[in-house]
């Protein structure tokens, strides 16, 4: 579904109106931008993803009636309208094709912020936050595999939407984000994959792909129903 009709759907469950709701469903449909095919949930669409929409919105969401809405529930509730059930990120890669190209091994967060401070310089406090953001997949499904979910070009832009557009390392002196996050992928992955490398390569299932319908929800009525309300009206 497209994120107005999500947004509808929390505006019927909980009250207010769509609009109080529409920047918590657009931000886990934006993967769409990257590959306009389902697969493309599997950077969101799963547990690990409604605990990112946490950090970035908050433990709720505020609506026009003044009411405090769980995101937790709000972003549940995005998920199960996309598919049949609840899963967690390791479900997206259950048959995926591993590609050949990724390491065997990867540095932990601290060197990599090790090697950020002789780059960009400060301190790796500065920069600690942002490497171990990247590699936190890693709890989430075993082996190399869940570099699939952030080191990718899209990846970049989410660490800097999450950590904004600079990293300060003091003395009035800052590193943009995005160079700091580019020079993460590259060191892991000696370049920067589009997220697409890794999605195409997802093994497609049933659930993954059957969404609802704003039709099914309730959110929009045919125009023969519409027609007999109005009968009934008059």
């Amino acid at each position: 579904m497209h994120p107005y009709d999500h947004a509808r759907s929390s505006a019927r469950i909980h009250g207010g109106v769509w609009q109080d709701y529409l920047a918590l469903h657009a931000w886990f449909d934006a993967s769409k931008s990257v590959l306009c095919r389902f697969t493309h949930r599997a950077l969101r669409h799963h547990l690990e993803g409604v605990a990112e929409a946490v950090f970035i919105f908050g433990a709720a969401i505020r609506n026009r009636n003044g009411v405090e809405i769980d995101t937790v529930e709000l972003g549940r509730q995005h998920l199960l309208e996309d598919c049949p059930r609840i899963v967690s990120a390791h479900d997206w890669l259950a048959g995926f094709d591993i590609p050949a190209w990724l390491p065997a091994s990867i540095p932990d967060a601290d060197d990599l912020a090790g090697t950020s401070v002789m780059r960009f310089g400060g301190e790796k406090s500065h920069f600690l936050p942002l490497h171990r953001w990247f590699l936190a997949t890693d709890s989430w499904t075993g082996g190399n595999g869940h570099l699939a979910f952030r080191h990718h070009a899209f990846g970049v832009f989410e660490a800097e939407a999450r950590f904004g557009p600079v990293i300060e390392i003091g003395c009035g002196k800052a590193v943009p984000t995005r160079v700091v996050a580019e020079r993460h992928v590259t060191e892991v992955l000696g370049r920067i994959p589009p997220a697409t490398e890794f999605l195409r390569r997802i093994k497609g299932e049933r659930w993954m792909l059957q969404a609802t319908s704003p039709r099914k929800l309730g959110l929009d009525q045919s125009p023969s129903s519409t027609f007999e309300e109005q009968s009934h009206a008059a």
